[in-house]
């Protein structure tokens, strides 16, 4: 469609501003051409009024409908997953955090002082760098993985609590 068609489709069916339809009515009135297509989409407007719409039968109605009934209805995601996977998770989930805590427990000195870090002196004749290093990285992976365990835990607890308060 060119401009002048969108302008006056838009003026037919009220969809442009007052200002637009002065200026509109005003072309209408007073351009041939404007006046021409105004009058060949009014009438165009005029013959798809009088239309009669198409209906289909009762009879193939009904049909379409019972088939419709008949197929089975898709699934949702909800149903789809087995419940037993969702448990085999969370237990091997448990369990690594169990197993995790048992380490750390057996690995902490129960009986060794606090001390602050500038009071600490390491001798390295009695202690090898490699036996200070392993550890060092050993307790930096298990308290990077608690740390992760205690996020995903409080996401898990967040979620179930708005769950149950809904």
């Amino acid at each position: 469609m060119n401009p002048i068609e969108d302008r006056i489709w838009d003026y037919i069916d009220g969809f442009c501003s007052l200002e637009e339809q002065e200026t509109i009515s005003q072309l209408i009135v007073h351009d041939p051409v404007y006046r021409d297509k105004y009058e060949e989409l009014i009438a165009l407007q005029q013959s798809l009024t009088q239309l009669e719409l198409d209906e289909p039968s009762m009879a193939f109605t009904n049909k379409v409908m019972d088939k419709i009934a008949l197929q089975s209805q898709p699934l949702t995601a909800k149903s789809l997953i087995d419940k037993r996977i969702i448990y085999g998770i969370s237990a091997l989930f448990g369990f690594m955090l169990l197993a995790c805590l048992i380490v750390l427990l057996k690995e902490i000195n129960w009986s060794a002082a606090i001390a602050l870090p500038e009071n600490l002196t390491v001798n390295y004749n009695q202690i090898g760098s490699k036996f200070v290093l392993s550890s060092g990285i050993k307790t930096g992976l298990m308290y990077s993985f608690f740390m992760f365990d205690i996020v995903a835990g409080l996401m898990i607890l967040d979620k179930y609590l708005r769950k149950r308060l809904v």
